[in-house]
């Protein structure tokens, strides 16, 4: 019976080493969590709602965020490239990992096409710990075509890790 306890004693040391591993990976691998929606179009405006939420216990930086605005048939990719012709930035466009380098300073219109940055995200706040933040921004319909579904595209790029996005669309009427 003593042998039964000590193989016990083993399995549960072995079990413990795991959680505790399995915890620290959690803690420094947990990704933010991100989401977006689309309420509208109405009066000549969409509003978009964007969260960012980090349910870990470590706080995480974030480099660049930005919504991208185009039709929905479209890729992301030719979205921003476009825009990046009216920004006359030279960087490269080949993966949406480039769209961290494409910085822009201010709302961008260009042929139906919006790209937005969103230094409320990584500005104005530093370091997101235990935080669950919204941020709202709102969008003129009046320069994109009627009948057209449009994809809105949150992209968010915390510092040394992989961006995130998520999408969310709407038909101006």
């Amino acid at each position: 019976m003593g042998h039964f306890f000590d193989v016990l004693k083993i399995l549960g040391g072995i079990a413990g080493g795991v959680a505790l591993l399995w915890r620290a990976w959690d803690e420094f691998g947990s990704h933010l969590r991100i989401s977006i929606k689309v309420d509208g179009p109405k009066d000549g405006w969409v509003t978009v709602l964007t969260t960012v939420d980090n349910k870990g216990n470590r706080p995480k930086d974030i480099s660049y965020a930005l919504l991208l605005l185009g039709p929905e048939a479209e890729s992301p990719l030719d979205t921003a490239r476009l825009l990046a012709k009216a920004t006359l930035y030279q960087g490269r466009l080949d993966s949406t990992n480039d769209l961290a380098d494409f910085l822009v300073e201010s709302s961008v219109y260009q042929d139906d096409r919006i790209v937005v940055p969103l230094p409320f995200y990584y500005s104005e706040n530093v370091d997101i710990a235990d935080d669950m933040l919204n941020y709202r921004v709102p969008i003129p319909v009046k320069t994109l075509r009627p009948g057209l579904a449009y994809s809105v595209r949150f992209f968010l790029f915390p510092a040394g890790r992989f961006h995130r996005s998520t999408q969310d669309c709407f038909v101006v009427v």
